[in-house]
């Protein structure tokens, strides 16, 4: 049963700040990708694939981020990096199903992995309309962003709180402000030189108390071509109070997770893994989008019923797109 009040609101987690958004083009396959990216959550279509695939090559990382609502989760057994064996076979499937959308990250820090320029390439040479992912960018040195762009990467998000070097080096222990910005110029200048126009290069922050977003879309446009902010998610105190008989999660139409060994989850966010339909390579990731516990989370969502799931409710993200949902307007004012 579908209920008509109900409403998907895809990247309402996202704001761009400023700069040029990287999916202004012309190519009508990438358009054709857009658009449905944006309207099959709000019309509830599942295809016969997902759109897009969150594949996490590695949850290592080198930093020890405050604000992390994933890794400090993680037990010693629970962390490794995508087999090359691997990544290839889902790459197969995809490019079989006319896959449009690949970011090669989840949690952790994917520049760490050594094969990530032949995962971009071999993506590109499957014919993926939309290859990025997201680093911290401190490993971003002149061989690893020359290796990537002789690959082909469509695009790549920076995340860099604020403008204020102490206060960042504070919340993301182990990293440099001035490396990052260096790393950035040199990507930039490396780019100009090659008279290439990709990978478009996207700054973005989390939304913490403190950060100014217009100082930090100001400070920041020189190295890049877009600002963003995203929504902070808290992931340590789960709210599992929120019923919302008028919401979806877009996700649910859009994409598939699948993590370092394997394990398919139907969003970015199930941090305990309560819906998990398959693992490849025992499973194929075309089944997984179908599978009957995936199907009914969908129904559930399309009921305002999303509540009812473990894997939903107190989800951060569902939590925070809730809260700003049904925020009153003196509290949007404060």
């Amino acid at each position: 049963m579908r209920l008509s009040f109900v409403v998907s609101e895809p990247n309402a987690n996202f704001t761009s700040l400023g700069g040029d958004s990287p999916h202004v083009r012309s190519d009508l396959r990438y358009r054709e990708y857009r658009r449905r990216w944006m309207e099959n959550p709000v019309a509830f279509i599942v295809e016969d694939f997902p759109i897009h695939l969150d594949i996490e090559v590695t949850n290592r990382c080198n930093l020890r981020c405050t604000f992390c609502d994933k890794l400090p989760y993680l037990k010693p057994e629970e962390i490794g990096s995508l087999d090359f064996n691997l990544f290839l076979r889902i790459i197969d499937e995809g490019a079989e199903r006319n896959l449009c959308s690949l970011k090669l990250s989840y949690r952790g820090e994917p520049l760490l992995h050594p094969q990530l320029p032949d995962m971009v390439a071999y993506a590109k040479k499957k014919d993926v309309l939309d290859v990025y992912f997201n680093t911290n960018g401190m490993l971003l040195n002149d061989s690893k962003a020359r290796a990537l762009m002789e690959a082909g990467l469509d695009r790549i998000s920076v995340s860099v709180e604020g403008v204020d070097p102490v206060a960042f080096e504070r919340e993301r222990i182990g990293a440099r402000f001035d490396v990052i910005k260096r790393n950035l110029e040199r990507l930039l200048n490396l780019r100009e030189k090659e008279r290439l126009n990709i990978p478009k290069i996207r700054l973005q922050t989390v939304r913490l108390p403190g950060v100014n977003l217009n100082e930090y879309a100001r400070y920041w446009a020189a190295f890049c071509d877009e600002t963003a902010a995203i929504d902070y998610k808290e992931a340590k105190q789960r709210n599992t109070s929120l019923v919302a008989m008028d919401w979806a999660c877009p996700q649910l139409w859009q994409r598939m997770t699948i993590e370092w060994d394997g394990r398919i989850m139907p969003c970015n966010n199930d941090d305990y893994r309560y819906l998990s339909p398959g693992n490849v390579p025992e499973s194929h990731v075309a089944d997984c989008w179908k599978a009957p516990m995936v199907a009914k989370a969908r129904e559930l969502h399309m009921q305002g019923r999303s509540h009812e799931l473990a894997s939903c409710n107190g989800c951060p993200w569902r939590t925070t797109q809730l809260e700003k949902k049904y925020k009153t307007p003196a509290e949007s004012e404060n």
